[in-house]
């Protein structure tokens, strides 16, 4: 009987110092860090680098001129023409969203290129 209570002290010790060393690895762990990681692509500065330091004076630039902008060809630059023969010189940007063709994409595309003067 001796023998067996000299076990049982003996598992009773190894359970404890299982637990323990449980214990410690759960306090001493490093924080979790969430496992994804989100990347953004670089933005786009100049989509159109080959028109760096372009500039059209919309109301008295050419129809080979204005196909020059991104997004015009010559039909939208016959209509832009047109529109200034009829209804006289562009004051605004916002303006070219009466002219057919012309939408809110192609505005965008364009207003950093255009002079109104």
């Amino acid at each position: 009987m001796k023998q067996r209570s000299g076990t049982g002290l003996i598992w009773a010790a190894a359970g404890l110092l299982a637990a323990a060393l449980i214990c410690y690895n759960v306090a001493t762990a490093p924080p979790r860090v969430p496992a994804s990681i989100a990347f953004s692509p670089a933005p786009v500065l100049n989509p159109y680098p080959e028109l760096d330091g372009v500039v059209v004076h919309i109301n008295r630039a050419t129809e080979e001129e204005l196909t020059q902008l991104p997004g015009i060809g010559p039909e939208k630059a016959g209509a832009i023409r047109a529109y200034i023969r009829d209804y006289g010189t562009l004051d605004s940007p916002e303006q070219l969203l009466e002219i057919s063709g012309i939408g809110e994409k192609t505005l965008e595309q364009i207003s950093p290129y255009l002079a109104f003067d």
